[in-house]
């Protein structure tokens, strides 16, 4: 059971592959060249207002099995085993992803089965702060389900606390379990993904970035270490150590810590739900337990290097006496069946340090879920009257666009230039019929043209009029350029 202390070069951004883009969604400016009388709006989710499911009042993963054709969730339920806390991950399924049934497995799989006909996985001696991947692309299908744990090493395990990189006393290490169906699990004690002194103590949620082409897993640089760090492998078995990628900085309030970051490939780009710990200033000692927790949104082009928004709550707490008004925990976002985001919480009742529910509540937390329109993390929309929007110069590879934007009283006119901004005949804006409505993928047509297809590979501009219209995405398959010269990295 003595794993490989060997370690891979820190290598996360490959700057030799040609950048190749299809969804352009507006968060910032930088496939922008110019607006003008145009506004940037981050919209909020809305609460989904169906039943809170308190058995499911901690971290989960909920996803759309493409095989089972139903959401499944794996949640941490806390259990006591010989007066010791133990952490285990339970699975539910649904056909709508808010009403669940428990799994009743006709036999127990995990060596704490017994307690519960749904628990699928405890680990050695638990399977702390873990969530899970489903993996498509692993050509074994024994490693289609990926999960990423922190465990406690308990009685038989000499071997391997010899080999941890942490002192003695200390006994977590970052584990990674894999199954073929997300019920039978196989624990690799070989290849750990976090050795760092103390375990990791948040959420610790593994994805595959297909810009580096390596297995990525967010932790944090150290236990209590309050900030966003990333370690990343090519295989899923060898590691690198840490890597910070997002810390407070002196914009924020005072004293804001990072208590943990979900995160998600969302087409062109990776989405962070990015956990703001708003602590007690008048506690006490080095580590502060009391406080506050909510979400703003982060993004990143490759996953690395990470860029914040507005710094406002993206999923904020609830109103008082509801589950979320203490603290809010996203950790599962999925497009569901009518093509909208959905997002999954734990929402707690109490602050970070308290761990009883209220009087008259039976669960101090249970799962929420938000709603938001596909790509509406961000839009544009006119200041007032018409508003105009320029985007970089692309070579297109496809002559298909489609615009998402919602204009029900409005209108969205595109046109397509050269790097000059010249209108190129057939396509300019007196050309365009007009996008009224409210669609997601809305194609452009003109006059005399129905697409983009006479245009590929030639070095053209988008542009766009707004009239009462917001504007959330572009998807056009195209290499980006910066001037005279391509875009060859993120």
């Amino acid at each position: 059971m003595k794993y490989s202390a060997a370690r891979v070069e820190q290598r996360f951004v490959d700057s030799t592959k040609e950048l190749r883009m299809k969804t352009f969604l507006f968060l910032d400016d930088w496939m922008l060249d110019s607006h003008r009388d145009i506004v940037r709006r981050f919209p909020q989710p809305k609460q989904i207002p169906v039943e809170p499911v308190t058995e499911m009042c901690s971290y989960a993963t909920v996803i759309r099995d493409p095989e089972r054709a139903c959401y499944r969730s794996w949640y941490n339920r806390f259990l006591t085993v010989k007066g010791e806390r133990v952490v285990a991950k339970c699975l539910a399924e649904s056909e709508d992803g808010f009403h669940w049934e428990p799994v009743k497995l006709k036999k127990p799989v995990d060596r704490l089965g017994h307690l519960r006909s749904n628990l699928v996985f405890s680990g050695h001696t638990s399977a702390g702060e873990g969530t899970l991947m489903y993996d498509p692309i692993d050509p074994d299908p024994e490693r289609r389900y990926k999960l990423t744990y922190s465990d406690r090493l308990g009685p038989g395990q000499e071997q391997l606390r010899e080999s941890s990189e942490s002192p003695a006393s200390d006994r977590s290490l970052g584990l990674t379990a894999y199954s073929p169906d997300g019920i039978h699990w196989r624990i690799d004690d070989d290849h750990p993904f976090y050795t760092v002194p103390g375990g990791c103590d948040t959420l610790i949620m593994p994805l595959f970035n297909p810009v580096t082409e390596r297995y990525q897993v967010v932790v944090r640089p150290s236990v209590l270490d309050r900030r966003i760090a990333i370690v990343e492998s090519p295989d899923f078995l060898n590691w690198t150590q840490p890597l910070t990628v997002l810390t407070p900085d002196p914009l924020d309030e005072p004293f804001l810590q990072f208590y943990g970051m979900p995160w998600f490939y969302y087409e062109d780009l990776f989405i962070g739900l990015l956990w703001d710990h708003h602590i007690n200033q008048d506690e006490l000692g080095g580590v502060k337990w009391s406080g506050v927790i909510d979400c703003e949104l982060a993004y990143s082009y490759n996953g690395v290097h990470w860029n914040r928004t507005n710094r406002q709550p993206f999923i904020g707490r609830t109103e008082p006496g509801t589950y979320g008004c203490g603290s809010v925990y996203p950790h599962s976002l999925l497009i569901d069946e009518d093509d909208r985001i959905r997002i999954y919480s734990a929402g707690l009742l109490t602050d970070h340090s308290i761990e009883e529910p209220p009087k008259g509540f039976e669960s101090i937390g249970a799962m929420i879920v938000h709603q938001l329109r596909k790509d509406g993390f961000a839009y544009l929309e006119p200041r007032a009257g018409w508003g105009t929007v320029t985007m970089r110069s692309v070579k297109p590879r496809s002559g298909e666009i489609t615009i998402n934007f919602r204009a029900p009283l409005g209108q969205v006119l595109v046109q397509i230039s050269d790097p000059n901004r010249k209108p190129i005949p057939g396509y300019s804006f007196e050309d365009c019929i007009p996008l009224t409505g409210d669609e997601l993928y809305a194609r452009p047509r003109w006059k005399e043209r129905k697409d983009a297809s006479k245009l590929i590979g030639e070095h053209v501009r988008l542009e766009f009029k707004l009239f009462q219209a917001e504007l959330y995405a572009v998807r056009w398959d195209v290499q980006p350029w910066y001037g005279d010269l391509p875009i060859e990295r993120i």
